[in-house]
C-alpha cells in the first residue's frame, strides 16, 4: 500500500474554513477520505515527527513515503499536492500595477487517489483566495472566496465515465460564483472517440435574493477522429436550456433554449500547425414569442516555427448574429498575431498585437479596439543560488466608439522590471 505525501508548508494551504459551509454529505465524504489517507501512514507504529496540530487533522506537513511491502499494485495510492492559480492581469495603466506578492491568486490542496488497484480514481480539491482582497476584510474567513471540487473517474475496457461537482464563491478568482454538476462518458476504439455529457450549472451559489440566478441544464455529444500524420476532425452537438430562477425587482427574467453544432478540423506538421473551427447556434427566446437568434462563428488559427527559436501564431475570427425579434444584424471581426523569439536560455523577445470590432446594422453599436504589447526579457546574472532577471515592456491600447466619440480611450505604457528570484 503506497501513500505519497509531498512536502509542503502550512503557508501553502492557507486557512480554509470550507468545512463549515459545505453540505453534510460532502463533509462526511471528505472526512472519510482524509481518514483513509491518514490511517495507513500511521498504522505501522511510526508516528510522524513534529506534525503541527493545525494540520494533523488534514495532511501531514512532513515528507513521508511509506516503503512498498510487495511488488504488487497497491489497493489504493494517494498523491497530495499544493495547487495555485494566478489570473492574468492587464492593467490599463502602469500606475495600477502591484507587486507580484500582492497580486490576486489562489492556493489550495489536491488529493488524487486511485482505488482497487486502479479500477477508479477520485480527486478532491479545496482552494482559497490569497492576496488581492477583492472583498474588504480577511477573505480567508469568507465563504465567497473559497472553491471545492470533487471528481470520480472509472473505466471498463474501451469506455471511461465519471462525474464532477464544483462550487466556487462569488469572490473566488478562478471561475467565480459558479456551481456545476456533471456526469460524462467516453468510448474510444482506434482512431474514433465518442464522448457525451449531461449536467447542470448555475450562478449566485449563495442564493442571494437581491441578485438574479441563471440555471442551465445541458447535454452534449461529440464524435472525433484522430490519427497520426492525418488531419483530425471533431463534430459536437449540444443543447442547453437556460432559465432564471431568481428575478429581483428591476431585472428582466430570461428563458432560452439553445442548440449548437460545432465542427473543428486540424492538421499539423513538423514545424507548423493549423486549425479551423466553425459553429452555428440557434437560440429560441421563450419569453419573446419564441423568436430566434442565429449566431455563426468561424475561427482560423495557425502556429509557424520557421526557426527553432522563433514561433509565429496568427488568429482570425468572424462572428455574426441575427436577431429575429429586432431585425438587427451584429458583425464582430477579430484578428491577432503573436511572436516569440528565444535567442537563448537567457534572452526572450515577445510581441503581440490584436484587433477587434463590433458593429450593428442599426448603427447603434460601432466599436473598434486595437492593442499591442512588446516584451524584451533577459537573465542578467546567476550567482550563489540566485538569478537576476530584467524585462522591458511596452504597450498600446486604443478603443474607438464611432457612435459616441467622447468615450474614446487611448493608453500608452512602459515598464522596466527587475526580478531577483532563487534558482
Amino acid at each position: 500500500m503506497h501513500i505519497i505525501i509531498f512536502e509542503t508548508s502550512p503557508a501553502c494551504f492557507g486557512d480554509f474554513g470550507i468545512m463549515r459551509t459545505i453540505p453534510p454529505f460532502l463533509k462526511f465524504s471528505i472526512v472519510l477520505l482524509i481518514s483513509l489517507l491518514a490511517g495507513p501512514s500511521w498504522s505501522s507504529g511510526e508516528q510522524p515527527a513534529q506534525v503541527p496540530p493545525r494540520w494533523s487533522s488534514w495532511f501531514s506537513s512532513q515528507g513521508l513515503q511509506t516503503p512498498a511491502q510487495s511488488a504488487e499494485t497497491p489497493v489504493y495510492q494517494t498523491n497530495v499536492t499544493p495547487t495555485s492559480y494566478m489570473p492574468p492581469v492587464a492593467p490599463a495603466n502602469v500606475r495600477d500595477l502591484s507587486l507580484d506578492t500582492e497580486r490576486p491568486r489562489t492556493q489550495g490542496v489536491l488529493a488524487s487517489t486511485t482505488w482497487l488497484k486502479g479500477a477508479f480514481a477520485t480527486e478532491t480539491e479545496v482552494a482559497n483566495n490569497q492576496g488581492g482582497h477583492s472583498i474588504p476584510g480577511d477573505t480567508q474567513e469568507d465563504p465567497a472566496s473559497r472553491m471545492m471540487r470533487l471528481g470520480l473517474t472509472t473505466s471498463s475496457g474501451p469506455a471511461r465515465y465519471g462525474m464532477t461537482y464544483r462550487t466556487a464563491g462569488q469572490a473566488f478568482y478562478n471561475g467565480p460564483d459558479q456551481a456545476l454538476r456533471e456526469v460524462w462518458g467516453e468510448w474510444k476504439n482506434g482512431m474514433t472517440t465518442l464522448r457525451s455529457a449531461v449536467g447542470q450549472q448555475w450562478n449566485n451559489v449563495d442564493g442571494d435574493p437581491t441578485r438574479a440566478r441563471l440555471e442551465q441544464h445541458y447535454g452534449r455529444v461529440g464524435l472525433s477522429w484522430n490519427k497520426a500524420f492525418w488531419p483530425n476532425l471533431a463534430l459536437t452537438y449540444s443543447q442547453n436550456a437556460l432559465n432564471s430562477t431568481l428575478d429581483p425587482t428591476g431585472i428582466a427574467p430570461q428563458k432560452m433554449n439553445n442548440h449548437t453544432l460545432e465542427a473543428a478540423l486540424g492538421y499539423s506538421g513538423a514545424a507548423w500547425s493549423a486549425g479551423l473551427t466553425s459553429s452555428y447556434i440557434l437560440g429560441t427566446d421563450l419569453l419573446r414569442n419564441e423568436s430566434d437568434d442565429r449566431v455563426n462563428m468561424q475561427t482560423v488559427t495557425a502556429s509557424l516555427r520557421p526557426l527553432n527559436t522563433l514561433t509565429i501564431a496568427p488568429t482570425l475570427g468572424y462572428r455574426t448574429e441575427q436577431q429575429d425579434w429586432s431585425g438587427v444584424r451584429i458583425d464582430s471581426p477579430s484578428a491577432s498575431l503573436a511572436m516569440n523569439y528565444k535567442q537563448s536560455q537567457r534572452l526572450l523577445i515577445s510581441a503581440m498585437g490584436n484587433y477587434s470590432g463590433i458593429r450593428s446594422s442599426d448603427r447603434l453599436i460601432d466599436l473598434e479596439t486595437i492593442g499591442g504589447k512588446g516584451i524584451l526579457a533577459w537573465d542578467i546574472q546567476q550567482s550563489r543560488g540566485w538569478t537576476t532577471l530584467m524585462s522591458l515592456e511596452g504597450g498600446y491600447n486604443r478603443q474607438t466608439n464611432r457612435v459616441m466619440s467622447s468615450t474614446e480611450t487611448q493608453d500608452i505604457s512602459g515598464l522596466l522590471r527587475f526580478v531577483l528570484a532563487p534558482l
